[in-house]
């Protein structure tokens, strides 16, 4: 009979010891809470959405100079964007930020309100999709960007050498299957490429 009560004790014992949740903050330096989610691969706390003008976007494309750029163009009103956004991801694991500057450019605001009343649904799917990126939104309204960038409608994809020059753009869904080749075969081309800024 003692020996069993014992066993019960020590059961306890071992159960009370299993809850060990923190209730407090979690220190900077600790490993629970968001850092332990992203060691096991949930990068969401990572992702981030900036709100620039237009030219602020145009002074982040030119300040990846050195590095193959893609930004993808895009909506979450746009099912085939969102379809293919997956494939940006892939490219910034597949070269890393040293080689590749993927950028993400979101169409979403269209003038009502402010931009920031569409921002927390346009952060929600790009960290669905763990954009650990440059992830950009306008403060100009869709219509205006569309302008701007001469675009019709996203999705569109815009793919800059490590001169900064525009070597293409696609604005087709789908588009990814061309995009992918192009990349490597930039990415490859000598990092020192300053002399192909300087043609015509």
């Amino acid at each position: 009979m003692e020996k069993s009560a014992g066993l019960i004790l020590l059961a306890c014992v071992l159960l009370s010891a299993c809850d060990s949740t923190p209730t407090g903050p979690v220190p900077p330096n600790s490993t629970s809470g968001a850092e332990a989610t992203n060691e096991t691969g949930n990068v969401a706390d990572d992702v981030h959405l900036s709100i620039l003008s237009f030219d602020e976007i145009q002074k982040l494309i030119a300040g990846k100079r050195g590095k193959v750029v893609v930004m993808d163009a895009w909506s979450t009103s746009c099912p085939p964007c969102m379809k293919d956004f997956h494939n940006l991801v892939e490219l910034h694991k597949q070269y890393g930020p040293d080689e590749l500057a993927c950028i993400s450019l979101s169409f979403d605001y269209e003038g009502i309100g402010q931009p920031a009343d569409v921002r927390a649904g346009v952060l929600k799917f790009l960290k669905s999709e763990g954009a650990t990126f440059d992830n950009v939104m306008s403060n100009e309204e869709s219509d205006a960007l569309y302008r701007k960038f001469k675009l019709n409608s996203v999705p569109a994809i815009f793919v800059y050498d490590r001169s900064g020059k525009l070597r293409k753009r696609f604005e087709d869904a789908g588009s990814y299957e061309q995009v992918r080749p192009l990349v490597a075969e930039l990415v490859a081309e000598a990092s020192g490429a300053d002399g192909a800024a300087d043609k015509p």
